[in-house]
């Protein structure tokens, strides 16, 4: 069963889905995990078909939209703000400690929905596991050390997200473009990096059939935001049980390993997907089974049956 709910968060409406086991019984308490996704995206997407495989498996779990995304409220609109994310997790975790059918709490956090809920869950003692699928937990090294990035192109990236921050600042006018996520127009040549491919058909392919409330557009001055987000410094405060669900051909793998290796507190392991890549763990059917198995079976245990 799925359920609408909705929650506040810094006094904006946040729009979510909670997923129910099969059979559920109102007058028992579940297991339940909140479930945040990728930079930009709606809760129909990697978070709500991950939040229906936990739910598939006798777990509770909510995907959600974040300020300013998909059906919840906020302004301006697409603006990917670290912060504001790590505080609306905060405020799911208190929506979902406040239900009358939750036991036990964790976090399942998808590729920068990983860092965002590292972040979130520094000194919370509610939340009893930490779960990651592609956990990317750099945007700061996606962005400013990113070496495939001139530092000619870096200094127009700040200088488009300077002006439409004062823009913002000055008009109350903020509108999204494609600065973080160009545009794609064509198929990528025969040759190309997979993960261009890949790219190409989840971001712009499906989005019209699939995902009518996502757009990858996001204001420029998201770009200030997420050059200072490094997820790798919360892993040494996080205290409860980890698992990191990867792609074999990943290019985010090693975050994972090196957030176990930054992990100093609790226990943290990881299961590594045969075949898979980055994107492909987000909703490739065979791949969301073995990931939502490793993850309802920690969750399991740790949260309790």
């Amino acid at each position: 069963m799925r359920q609408n709910v909705s929650f506040k968060s810094h006094g904006e409406v946040i729009r979510g889905h909670l997923y129910l086991p099969e059979n559920f019984d109102a007058g028992q308490k579940y297991p339940t995990i909140a479930v945040a996704g990728p930079m930009a995206t709606v809760k129909e997407q990697s978070q709500g078909v991950f939040a229906k495989a936990l739910a598939e498996r006798g777990l509770i779990a909510l995907a959600f939209d974040h300020r300013t995304f998909g059906e919840s409220g906020g302004q301006p609109r697409q603006y990917e703000d670290p912060n504001s994310k790590t505080e609306d997790i905060q405020n799911a975790i208190c929506f979902l400690c406040a239900h009358e059918n939750v036991g036990s709490v964790g976090a399942l956090g998808i590729c920068a929905g990983a860092s965002y809920t590292a972040d979130a869950l520094q000194g919370d003692r509610r939340v009893k596991a930490f779960g990651t699928v592609s956990g990317h937990f750099s945007l700061r090294e996606a962005l400013v050390s990113n070496p495939l990035a001139t530092d000619e192109q870096k200094r127009v990236m700040y200088d488009r997200s300077n002006t439409a921050r004062q823009r913002y600042f000055e008009t109350g006018e903020a509108e999204p473009d494609d600065m973080l996520i160009p545009d794609m127009t064509e198929v990528p040549p025969a040759g190309a990096d997979p993960f261009l491919a890949e790219q190409y058909d989840y971001y712009f392919c499906r989005v019209a059939a699939e995902w009518p409330n996502y757009s990858n557009h996001m204001v420029p001055f998201s770009y200030q935001q997420l050059a200072r987000s490094h997820g790798l410094d919360y892993a040494g405060q996080i205290t409860c049980p980890y698992l990191g669900i990867v792609g074999e051909q990943a290019f985010t793998k090693p975050f994972t390993e090196r957030f176990i290796a930054a992990k100093t507190q609790g226990a943290a392991e990881m299961v590594v997907l045969e075949g898979g890549s980055h994107l492909r763990t987000y909703d490739t059917p065979d791949l969301v089974v073995q990931g939502a198995d490793a993850l309802s079976a920690f969750f399991k245990k740790n949260l309790g049956n």
